[in-house]
């Protein structure tokens, strides 16, 4: 069928490049599998009956279509059709049409606003991250229209703001909150930290009326940071409040020990071995003006990752109205990328694209999928 889609400008030329991508999207992960696959592998026969007898088993604890079973994995949580040339066996081996629906739909996430489809990209996959994160320019959006397969994809959320108007909830802003908020973002004025200084008070103030029921002020606030009529400078500041208890937050052994990529272990093992070669890790890091220059050069990179992230997640409005707690979550994901790339650069003095990016794909890994970090992010740190 053919839909309006809505999506970042990034997307329209993104493809899997299959064994040539630095990290594997076959491992790493358990993967789910959808009712309807489950189905015909289980009645299958022939060619693809000898592919994956063996190798699925049924998730009797789900009632989610998504989640009628998952593949077992093999050594390293490598997916069982993952062969020794990083290539999957059922799609060179009986097409894609025989891949479930996470196989089929990743590393792309589906919404539905008003009934625009809206595709964007999970920054778990590299090439995602080098499609959108590495263009200095802002992130740009378009709508055209598309033709796709919905039995092959999964929709996260579907929102009608129309049907909120004149309520209570806040979703009947959805669309005003959201551009503002990337507004907020590639505000180039500012840091990347004053810029989510002026966020969070943007959604404290919106949570502060919404709780007073004083929906005139709310549409009142909007209209000002809209249309520009706002002191940002006095909003900008935010206490990262970062401690050497923060830092060495990071290598706790019960996090470490559920971490499941491959890169991230290894981003974890350098920054482990750099970090603990110094006593005052803040006075140490701050100290080292050098690199946190060169994170301000870099910050289109962050830049590009958060404004992915508001659209993707549908930002405030990814943890029911708690608005408060999407942008702490938001905040602690830069926080930690943030710590992560500097403590690996101790040692090297250098802070690069690539070490950026591949600190950020591997921790978004653990956080959009295995929910290491969960109690981390969702902490006052």
């Amino acid at each position: 069928m053919k839909v309006n889609m809505f999506m970042p400008k990034y997307m329209l030329t993104f493809k899997c490049i299959g064994s040539a991508c630095t990290d594997t999207c076959c491992a790493g992960w358990d993967i789910n599998i959808d009712e309807d696959t489950y189905k015909k592998y289980t009645n299958c026969t022939g060619e693809l009956k000898e592919l994956v007898q063996g190798k699925i088993r049924e998730n009797k604890n789900s009632y989610d279509y998504l989640n009628k079973g998952f593949m077992i994995l093999k050594v390293g949580n490598k997916c069982p059709f993952l062969n020794d040339n990083l290539l999957c066996d059922i799609h060179g081996g009986v097409g894609e049409e025989n891949l479930c629906i996470t196989c089929k739909r990743f590393p792309r996430v589906y919404n539905i606003i008003d009934d625009i489809y809206e595709k964007s990209g999970l920054a778990s996959c590299p090439e995602i991250c080098t499609k959108a994160f590495l263009n200095k320019d802002k992130m740009e959006f378009i709508e055209i229209e598309e033709s796709i397969d919905e039995s092959a994809i999964e929709i996260r959320r579907i929102i009608d703001t129309e049907v909120f108007e004149g309520s209570d909830n806040l979703l009947q802003y959805f669309w005003d909150i959201r551009i503002n908020s990337i507004n907020i973002i590639q505000n180039r004025n500012f840091s990347i930290e004053e810029s989510l200084g002026i966020l969070e008070s943007f959604y404290n103030k919106i949570e502060e009326y919404h709780n007073e029921k004083d929906f005139e002020g709310i549409e009142d606030l909007l209209e000002e940071y809209s249309e520009g009529n706002i002191d940002f400078d006095s909003l900008k500041t935010l206490d990262l409040n970062e401690s050497n208890e923060f830092y060495l937050s990071l290598l706790d052994e019960e996090l470490i020990k559920n971490i499941t990529s491959v890169r991230l272990k290894e981003c974890v093992k350098e920054y482990k071995k750099e970090i603990l070669k110094v006593n005052n890790i803040v006075k140490h890091i701050n100290d080292e003006k050098s690199l946190l220059s060169l994170i301000e050069k870099y910050s289109y990179i962050l830049e590009n990752y958060l404004v992915n992230q508001i659209f993707k997640d549908l930002i405030p409005f990814n943890r029911g109205e708690s608005l408060n707690l999407s942008i702490n979550i938001l905040i602690n994901s830069y926080k930690i990328i943030k710590a992560y790339i500097v403590g690996i650069a101790l040692n090297n003095k250098e802070i690069n694209e690539d070490l950026i990016i591949r600190v950020i794909q591997s921790l978004s890994k653990d956080i959009e999928h295995n929910k290491v970090f969960k109690n981390l992010l969702e902490s006052e740190i």
